[in-house]
């Protein structure tokens, strides 16, 4: 019963969020180049309904909308993993607080 209530409450505020979300208006260096890799010209102009059905077209099965974001996240990482973008590493159970000197 828990996890229906998290479920509906996540899938309220995903869906407010999307609803918020056409409104932004996302600047060049979110569209361009994402964490140092270079975007096509093409997938900077998709909306994310999209980008979602561009997603969908291929991968094995359809349902990339529907899919939360730790899911999409998930799958992101296993597609870097299949393409040997990125080494097969455990990653970090906790960030590390950054330490920054006091000014003199």
């Amino acid at each position: 019963m828990w996890q229906f209530i998290v479920k509906w409450a996540l899938w309220i505020v995903g869906t407010l969020y999307i609803f918020i979300e056409k409104f932004r208006d996302y600047p060049n260096e979110e569209r361009d180049n994402i964490l140092g890799l270079k975007i096509d010209p093409d997938l900077q102009k998709l909306t994310r309904f999209q980008l979602c059905d561009y997603m969908d077209g291929g991968m094995p099965k359809p349902g990339f909308w529907d899919l939360n974001s730790t899911t999409k996240i998930r799958l992101g990482a296993q597609l870097m993993r299949n393409l040997n973008a990125v080494p097969t590493k455990k990653p970090s159970k906790k960030k590390k607080a950054i330490k920054r000197k006091k000014k003199s």
